[in-house]
């Protein structure tokens, strides 16, 4: 389903209160968010001792699916907010969850072997993907994986579907986004895909459908260096 009618266009509270009220609490955790991790994890085969970042993380409900598992974690989000109230609710240290761009995180150069973003791309304007592009290629190592999911409009469909959110300033066609993760050096792994696809994990305990099964909105890349 595709949240609609939504008004906050700043990452402040407001634009969290209002996302909570249409149904999307960014602090829930639980059967989905763990499940989810374990599905990222085997298909972009990361090592379970790996460090995992998340690139426009929110409160970090979805990193603690990582963290669970016992990976070392790494969350950056823009809003200030959010940040604060991951940290209070969730526990993470301050080295875990940062407020900042994720253009310029501060994880090293090659030390990263995924860095997840979930729903987050087509927030940003054009004009600053290059940059978040070569900072994703910088920090990842050359045997780890990016896995990117977004919303991007599909054969068949309209970018008015995704226009519900007011911070969807970037809803482009299947091609942009392949076009630009070559420019910087993105392969896509058809293998890890294929595993994402036919995995076993599934968002709810009482259906049997997997994850690419029940969002069939979404547009997944997992995406290896050349």
């Amino acid at each position: 389903m595709l949240v609609q009618n939504l008004k906050v266009t700043e990452y402040t509270q407001d634009y969290y209160d209002e996302h909570k009220d249409a149904g999307l609490d960014y602090l829930g955790h639980g059967y989905w968010q763990e499940e989810y991790a374990k599905m990222v994890v085997e298909a972009c085969k990361t090592p379970r001792d790996g460090f995992v970042v998340d690139a426009g993380c929110a409160c970090g409900s979805i990193l603690k699916g990582f963290h669970k598992l016992n990976m070392r974690v790494l969350g950056v989000d823009l809003n200030e907010a959010m940040i604060g109230l991951g940290r209070t609710h969730f526990g993470y240290y301050a080295n875990e969850l940062v407020c900042g761009s994720i253009a310029d995180t501060p994880a090293l150069t090659e030390s990263v072997d995924l860095v997840h973003t979930a729903q987050v791309l087509e927030h940003i304007p054009e004009e600053q993907m290059d940059a978040i592009l070569q900072e994703f290629s910088r920090i990842i190592k050359k045997t780890g994986r990016l896995f990117i999911c977004l919303d991007a409009v599909k054969d068949g469909e309209t970018k008015e579907m995704y226009m519900g959110d007011p911070t969807h300033v970037n809803i482009q066609p299947i091609e942009y986004w392949y076009r630009l993760f070559a420019k910087h050096g993105f392969m896509f792994d058809v293998e890890a895909y294929n595993k994402f696809v036919r995995s076993k994990y599934k968002p709810t305990e009482d259906k049997d459908e997997n994850f690419f099964n029940a969002y069939p909105y979404w547009s997944v890349w997992i995406l290896q260096k050349t």
